[in-house]
């Protein structure tokens, strides 16, 4: 029992320290994912502005507006695992759980040449390989104000050669729009040989 709960805790030491590996060699794909320098390096639709909140500027959207960049993807980057991640506050948390108002991430997974400048607010005429949703990508807060991470992992194609990631701000039908404010700080666009190494930069982002 004792050799057992030894080789436990050796095995969940290394998972830990492989975990901390990975955090350490990640690379953002991301340009100003913090918005330090303003909006440089996205594109912007309907109300969307970068704000100074308590000091931080952070990426912020009213009105369905949205936030969206480009990355091409390096060489060697197919049959991996890409994430997507940022954190997410809305000044609006619904009590009947509806999602108007709150901040999600979301993305294209374009082939090669596929990547080109167009207005979000028209939609994207050329051809998707995935449609990047679902998962954790809706804020998940409970209160108005608190931030939460939201994050996607999805495997990348052969054919991919580009990701467009997008900021928006979630509606249902029949619960319209108020003004409030859906916030994003913290974002990354990352590559991982595995989906488990995905999961564990996940669990220790902080």
């Amino acid at each position: 029992m004792v050799r057992l709960r030894v080789l436990l805790s050796m095995s969940l030491l290394c998972l830990s320290l492989a975990a901390v590996d990975t955090a350490a060699q990640a690379v953002n794909l991301l340009q100003n994912p913090e918005a330090d320098l303003g909006d440089q390096h996205w594109r912007a639709w309907g109300e969307a502005s970068v704000e100074d909140v308590d000091g931080n500027r952070v990426f912020v959207l009213r009105e369905k507006g949205s936030f969206y960049q480009d990355v091409v993807l390096p060489e060697g980057s197919g049959r991996m695992y890409a994430l997507l991640i940022g954190r997410g506050s809305s000044e609006r948390v619904n009590p009947d759980g509806a999602i108007t108002g709150l901040p999600y991430l979301y993305g294209y997974m374009l082939p090669a040449g596929g990547v080109r400048a167009v207005n979000p607010g028209a939609g994207y005429g050329g051809r998707v390989l995935e449609y990047l949703q679902g998962q954790d990508m809706l804020c998940s807060a409970k209160r108005a104000g608190a931030w939460v991470v939201m994050s996607g992992i999805f495997w990348v194609p052969e054919e991919a050669g580009g990701i467009r990631f997008f900021l928006n701000q979630a509606e249902r039908r029949g619960v319209p729009q108020n003004g409030s404010a859906a916030r994003f700080d913290d974002l990354g666009l990352y590559l991982f040989p595995t989906a488990q190494e995905a999961r564990a930069f996940v669990a220790q982002y902080d």
